[in-house]
């Protein structure tokens, strides 16, 4: 059994991946079957798409949001697939550290890190809860209809999947399996990221922490400590660089896709008035709303705490110090000057500011696309 597994900072999150067998050595048949119904899945709701986008731009709106949100949901099946090894050393070194705070930091910051534990299962469960509505609904929605009607539509070239016994088929694959691997793949991904970001402002208050008890006795334990805090620093930065690599690419298709998607759930939500198709809509808004936003918000938090080193840095007895304790202080305070940020794709910083943008672009589209419609 992997010791990384009943690490209470990513609480259940991790026990799903090891179930689904996305990370660790077995399970590679329920590996290959997920993967085949969400290709699948995906795969017929491309050629749906392609046969209704010029019917309804109402309706081919919302199905382009839900092509957009299995692709993803796909995209970060894949993720953790290729680079589940990654992930497990990432688990791995975050336990120990995790286990290191606990026994050696200071009670502040102890006390922060069992806050954060708690947080961590709070979301987790409150992620989960609104998973099971929003699982439920889905299930009902498709019998609110008198014709026959799939939880997510799809079509295929060579058969009509809404004949028996195809339909029965694919409603229960839809059922059965489709809807639990998107909330067992798309939550734990999002909480992972989440509770990292979380777990990185204990590790930035820990160093801050470190710091300042950096004792003024004598030259040699206050060079010490600091250089120990320098190494600390690079830590930190190595846990940055590991998570970015590890979200990069899922936080590129984010960005790329959520502002299109909101824009065209709110164009979808200015042409329908249909009050089932209307509460769908709003749902998603605020799924996509709050796990973008939730996500940024922690990110800016962990670059702004990262910012605080600088003053931790500039607040230790440097001036009683050597010359090389003081060219130790000038370094650390180089360094933290940069904040330490988790950029989508390597190239879009994860800020407050940046998610204010995106809202703005996404309204920008939508007002583009009405005029387009009125004309």
């Amino acid at each position: 059994m992997t010791s990384y597994q009943n690490m209470p900072l990513y609480s259940v999150n991790i026990k799903i991946f090891l179930k689904l067998g996305l990370i660790g050595s077995g399970a590679r048949t329920m590996r290959v079957l997920l993967g085949l119904v969400l290709i699948l899945t995906y795969s017929g709701q491309l050629i749906n798409f392609c046969k209704t986008w010029n019917e309804d731009i109402g309706e081919s709106g919302m199905n382009f949001h839900v092509v957009a949100l299995i692709m993803h949901s796909v995209v970060r099946f894949f993720v953790v697939l290729k680079k589940a090894k990654k992930f497990e050393r990432f688990f791995q070194r975050t336990e120990q550290w995790f286990t290191d705070i606990e026994q050696n930091s200071d009670p502040g910051v102890v006390r922060m890190l069992q806050d954060v534990i708690t947080h961590a299962r709070k979301v987790t469960r409150i992620g989960f809860y609104t998973s099971i509505i929003g699982a439920l609904c889905a299930y009902i929605y498709p019998f609110s209809f008198e014709e026959r009607k799939f939880i997510l539509d799809i079509d295929y070239f060579f058969f009509d999947a809404k004949q028996t016994p195809f339909y029965e088929f694919f409603f229960l694959l839809q059922a059965l399996i489709l809807v639990p691997v998107f909330i067992f793949v798309y939550l734990p991904f999002a909480n992972f990221l989440l509770m990292s970001l979380k777990f990185g402002e204990v590790i930035l208050m820990d160093l801050c922490t470190k710091l300042r008890n950096i004792s003024n006795q004598d030259e040699a334990t206050q060079l010490r400590e600091l250089k120990e805090c320098i190494s600390y620093h690079e830590k930190i930065i190595t846990f940055r660089n590991d998570l970015e690599y590890l979200v990069s690419i899922d936080g590129f298709f984010h960005i790329a896709l959520f502002s299109l998607m909101l824009c065209m759930l709110l164009f979808f939500l200015s042409l329908v008035h249909d009050i089932r198709l209307i509460l769908t809509a709003l749902a998603f808004i605020s799924f996509h709303i709050y796990i973008i936003g939730i996500t940024y918000y922690y990110a800016d938090n962990f670059s702004n705490e990262s910012l605080k080193v600088a003053y931790a840095a500039y607040d230790t007895p440097w001036y009683e110090g050597n010359s090389e304790l003081r060219k130790c202080v000038q370094v650390m305070i180089a360094r933290s000057h940069r904040p330490l940020e988790i950029k989508s794709g390597g190239l879009y910083p994860m800020t407050l500011e940046n998610f204010q943008a995106i809202l703005r672009i996404s309204y920008s589209y939508f007002s583009m696309l009405q005029g387009f419609n009125q004309q």
